[in-house]
């Protein structure tokens, strides 16, 4: 092919290739974090099953009861014929759950952020394009339409103060206006000052879309998130079930109007097929045990500060983490590679973080603390770094 010499020169010059690896659930073991990999039993810290629901029982069982209703594809997408009354019961227990009034599930939570902010952004419905202030670090995925359709102000991580003197030097402009931010950082664990933002989007009459995929399961007064808590003050709160609620699928929460006009115009859902009735089994199983989970959601956060008190003792940089997901910040991508290939030797499944997900200097291995890890495996992980170290 003519073009081909193009992407071959990518490969051959890209410093931080990647590669797909075949891992194996431990046939000896219940728990989903272990894993099997060349031969090598490995626990693994890099899931993010945060509650360890993607084995439970549960799920497992609403699924096959749905597939077996329905089978297992819907065979169109929702707006033909893949649409089922399971939809609006999922949708309106999800709305309740997070405290909004209606709900629309989508696909992956990538799709879901991409074709609902284009959907939000379209200039030729809102008359102009639209200021969008958006976290430095925000996902790849609330960035990739962004970038077009709107006029992008981008705010120091986690600075309000920097966000609010971005919205005050456009108090004049009368275009639209969005703030575009996450609960929780999926590379560095960190999380934003609600009361904080919500004051701000107020102040400047701004829009608020909250991807909260990091926090569902996890925090939250009955573990729905920690946006749900805040529902009312927040336009459009994104979340996942294929984190802490075990399976696959995201969802917005929002206001009926607001449903009715993705509905219309967001093309994740238009042109997409509708979910697997397996997954939307599992999706509801889920919903139905995160409230009773709070067990499981402080197993969590004990584990994530005995990390953080580890780190901090040795003088290892953990960034500004302060819930489950927790960064070794190693600096250099060849050494964090070699460091994670040495944890593998030892047990430890931990991944690299390296450019382009983090900016260059930044390397890391991002742990990730969950329900399904005994203490046991806290333990070993400690110990391996202790090794490692030295």
């Amino acid at each position: 092919m003519p073009f081909e010499h193009y992407y071959q020169t990518f490969l051959n010059t890209n410093p931080y290739p990647r590669e797909l690896k075949n891992y194996e659930l431990a046939e000896d073991h219940t728990s989903p974090m272990y894993l099997n990999y060349c031969g090598k039993k490995l626990i693994n810290f890099s899931s993010s099953d945060y509650l360890g629901l993607a084995k439970h029982p549960l799920l497992i069982a609403r699924s096959q009861q749905y597939a077996q209703t329905l089978g297992v594809g819907s065979a169109s997408s929702r707006l033909v014929s893949g649409n089922f009354s399971h939809y609006d019961v999922l949708e309106k227990k999800i709305a309740s759950a997070m405290g909004k009034p209606a709900a629309l599930i989508l696909g992956a939570g990538y799709q879901a952020n991409t074709s609902v902010l284009e959907a939000l952004f379209d200039p030729s419905v809102l008359k102009s394009k639209p200021l969008v202030f958006c976290d430095r670090l925000c996902h790849s995925s609330l960035l990739a339409t962004t970038r077009f359709l709107a006029d992008l102000k981008r705010f120091h991580h986690n600075d309000l103060s920097h966000l609010n003197l971005l919205l005050e030097k456009h108090t004049q402009d009368d275009r639209p206006k969005f703030i575009i931010i996450e609960s929780i950082y999926s590379m560095d664990g960190d999380q934003v000052n609600f009361n904080a933002l919500i004051a701000i989007a107020k102040k400047h009459n701004a829009f608020l879309y909250v991807d909260d995929a990091h926090a569902v399961g996890v925090y939250g007064k009955s573990g729905y998130g920690k946006a749900a808590d805040y529902a009312a003050d927040i336009d459009i709160i994104m979340g996942t079930f294929s984190k802490g609620l075990g399976s696959f699928g995201a969802y917005i929460t929002c206001s009926e109007m607001m449903r009715d006009y993705l509905i219309n115009k967001c093309k994740g859902l238009i042109y997409s097929t509708g979910i697997s009735p397996a997954i939307l089994g599992a999706m509801d199983a889920a919903l139905e045990l995160i409230p009773q989970m709070q067990i499981e959601r402080q197993r969590v956060a004990d584990y994530a500060t005995r990390f953080r008190h580890y780190l901090h003792k040795n003088n290892l940089n953990y960034g500004h983490s302060d819930t489950h997901i927790v960064p070794w910040i190693i600096g250099d991508a060849k050494k964090t590679i070699k460091i994670s290939e040495l944890l593998q030797e030892n047990g430890i499944l931990g991944a690299t973080i390296r450019p382009p997900s983090v900016p260059n200097g930044k390397s890391r291995i991002r742990f990730c603390l969950t329900a399904a890890h005994s203490e046991e495996d806290v333990a070993q992980l400690l110990d391996v770094i202790d090794k490692i170290t030295r």
